[in-house]
């Protein structure tokens, strides 16, 4: 595993001009340069050796973390609720005929379209530079979630509040994600948990709110709402996202394929794929179950609410955690729990009381994941790499988070509207993914009860 003591600052490589004399100073005898010949070669040897790269911990490290914070507010929050509006599509039968199923549709291609330009993302931010492409992201989600509001049919829909404001969301989400990272190494779990938990926070307040706009004022101007806000929030905080890494030289390749060789990003990137085939599913569906066992349609995203707060404080704890226990250790142990959460919990639900207690379980563990997953990239890939690789990474999430739901919800369909199967598909598919990250850790140390 890379450390971070070895990874060479950028801004310490030496220039050609500064370690290639010029041939008047070859000329000069080393007694009229100044140095002795022995003086002469140290000076050049540490001119050329790369130093560590040093981390502030703090001080506009802190602004980033909220720069992305906000960023993540916007676009995974907004996501977060959409379990509000698949409610109340099928409930005022807005698309009419429109089944569970199909309309379950458009939240995994929001969910994955976040994804979309993943592997694409280092080339068009080598090109284009990091505040441009989350502008542009926030122009585009935000015209994706207006325009939604002039549907009248579902496919128009898929292209909207699915394609559009996905792929633009992705394209601030993917950009910022890395950045935080940057500016902690003692304390990065807890600046990417307290980053990401920005989703989280969104969540909690959206669900209610957009609940709550719909009930005003229709969810058409609800959702133009929200568009309009998004953009105006994105671009306040742009001014908080500095990178301290350089971000390269235009061109390159598109597609970094040599992360493939990495025992270890294969390994995360197959877990990302993994994990997302569930991790969503209960947060889309339980709207939806809670009023198929008779309980009020606001109770849904009263629910959606409290696991998104507490998916959002879960995440800065797990990074506490995982600075003090091991990243590797913290990620696969509460990705299990969350897993676990959906047997235990999710399957006996049927009252308020255990609705609230699998939320709060299941919100506390599944938010390692979102929290983690960049940490332990980082710790596998290298920070000095992270910015270049997360795309590419990420698009690992893409596949779960379009297929998974619509899945789960062709399951309870098949299953003559019971959840039973959707909720050990929900549950099982996390498993899996945890236990292939353990492969990988165990690679690294053998013993159990070690920080790793």
């Amino acid at each position: 595993m890379k450390k971070v003591s070895d990874i060479p600052s950028p801004s310490s490589t030496p220039t050609t001009e500064s370690v290639t004399p010029t041939i008047f100073e070859m000329s000069l005898p080393d007694k009229e340069a100044g140095l002795d010949c022995d003086e002469k070669d140290r000076a050049a040897l540490e001119a050329k050796t790369p130093t560590p790269l040093e981390y502030p911990e703090g001080g506009f490290g802190w602004l980033v973390v909220f720069g992305a914070f906000m960023i993540q507010f916007c676009g995974f929050g907004f996501n977060f609720s959409w379990g509000v509006y698949q409610e109340y599509y099928l409930a005022e039968n807005i698309f009419p005929g429109a089944t569970l199923s199909q309309v379950s549709w458009v939240g995994g291609i929001g969910a994955s379209s976040v994804f979309l330009t993943g592997p694409f993302q280092a080339s068009m931010t080598r090109r284009f530079g990091l505040r441009p492409m989350i502008a542009a992201g926030a122009v585009i989600s935000s015209t994706g979630i207006i325009l939604a509001s002039f549907t009248k049919e579902l496919w128009q829909l898929y292209l909207t509040q699915g394609v559009l404001f996905g792929l633009g969301a992705g394209m601030s989400i993917l950009t910022s994600i890395a950045i935080p990272v940057q500016w902690f190494n003692k304390r990065r779990g807890l600046a990417s948990g307290i980053s990401v938990a920005g989703s989280g926070i969104g969540g909690a307040a959206l669900a209610p709110l957009n609940r709550f706009l719909i009930s005003k004022v229709g969810f058409r101007w609800a959702l133009r709402v929200m568009g309009l806000s998004f953009v105006v929030i994105i671009f306040s905080v742009l001014v908080c996202i500095r990178t301290r890494i350089p971000i390269g030289r235009r061109g390159g390749p598109i597609f970094d394929f040599s992360l493939f060789r990495e025992p270890g990003f294969v390994t995360m990137y197959f877990m990302g794929v993994l994990v997302t085939f569930g991790y969503l599913t209960p947060v889309y569906l339980l709207p939806n179950y809670v009023t198929d066992i008779g309980m009020d349609p606001k109770t849904g995203a009263t629910l959606v609410s409290i696991f998104s707060a507490v998916n959002a404080v879960s995440r800065v704890i797990l990074g506490i955690a995982a600075d003090k226990f091991g990243r590797f250790n913290i990620l696969a142990l509460c990705t299990i729990l969350g897993g676990l959460s959906c047997y235990i919990f999710w399957l006996n639900t049927h009252n308020l009381a255990m609705a609230v207690v699998f939320v709060i379980f299941y919100g506390a563990n599944g938010g390692g994941f979102v929290s983690l997953f960049p940490v332990v990239a980082a710790e596998v890939i290298g920070v000095e790499r992270l910015s270049a690789a997360v795309g590419l990474l990420y698009s690992s999430n893409l596949f779960g988070n379009l297929l998974g739901t619509p899945i789960a919800s062709a399951i309870v369909t098949a299953s003559g509207g019971s959840y039973t199967w959707a909720i050990v598909f929900a549950g099982t598919i996390p498993i899996l993914g945890a236990i292939l990250l353990l492969t990988h850790r165990f690679k690294i140390e053998k013993r159990l009860f070690v920080k790793v």
